[in-house]
């Protein structure tokens, strides 16, 4: 199997000036070179997958963290269920934005993004949240299947909340919410931030909104049937993350937005 070449390169050679003039000819042929990794990447979620499912800010770091450690990833999008049986079945190779908490004999890379759940409000309004249950006084849309994917309380204050819904489309929220519709929107906030400038002229996006961090940070990571892919990932990541080329795709997805 082929491993990490372009790190293969530099430890046959060394530095130096052979080793630059193989690399600079190396490169562009690097993307042929590599071997496919085909992962499943979940369902588009602007801006961490866009519709397209070829960009992203979870795909590009992901992407650019593979082929720093010498493979190419192939990204399909599939509902997480789904790519999580296919991963099992060995139809992938591995998934994205996922947690140790699916369980199974896989490798786990580091933490490689951190999604922020978040309960947003119209900052004229002057609502205090500081804790889950204060959601119990507000009229709250959430993101599909929040009730089970926010833990124990958030499930208890929704199973029990007369004024609680779910909707399947993120947008949707962001136009609730400034229509004055519901009290609290509850979602990531780099979504709700991206569907801003998304909604119709007629509403009125401008209004200035505060996030209200009652939910813990998700620190999401890849995962491999393979532990040497799985180890390729993370040195690729190291590797990014030192180059600049990690902030760089931060900053070209959150330079998209206003807030």
């Amino acid at each position: 199997m082929l491993y990490q070449p372009i790190l293969l390169l530099r430890a046959l050679l060394g530095g130096g000036a052979l080793f630059a003039v193989l690399l600079s000819g190396a490169v562009c042929a690097q993307e042929l070179a590599l071997l496919e990794v085909h992962v499943g990447m979940g369902l588009p979620k602007p801006p961490y997958i866009m519709e397209s499912g070829t960009s992203g800010l979870d795909y590009d770091i992901a992407r650019k963290a593979m082929a720093a450690g010498g493979y190419k990833l192939v990204g399909q999008m599939l509902p997480q269920t789904r790519a999580l049986a296919m991963l099992r079945a060995g139809q992938l190779d591995g998934m994205l934005s996922t947690s140790e908490g699916i369980g199974g004999h896989l490798y786990f890379s580091d933490a490689y993004i951190v999604y922020q759940n978040v309960a947003t409000t119209l900052t004229r309004r002057n609502l205090k949240l500081r804790q889950i249950e204060d959601l119990s006084s507000y009229s709250v849309a959430a993101f599909q299947s929040a009730n089970m994917v926010l833990g124990e309380r958030f499930n208890f204050v929704a199973s029990n909340h007369s004024d609680y819904r779910e909707v399947p489309s993120q947008i949707t929220q962001n136009k609730l919410l400034f229509m004055g519709r519901v009290d609290v929107v509850v979602g990531d906030r780099l979504i709700f931030r991206y569907f801003i400038d998304k909604l119709e002229p007629q509403i009125d996006a401008t209004q200035a909104v505060t996030y209200h961090n009652i939910f813990p940070e998700s620190p999401r990571k890849a995962v491999f049937r393979d532990a040497r892919v799985r180890d390729a990932f993370n040195a690729g990541l190291s590797i990014i993350r030192s180059n600049g080329t990690y902030d760089a795709i931060v900053k070209q997805y959150l330079g998209a937005v206003r807030r």
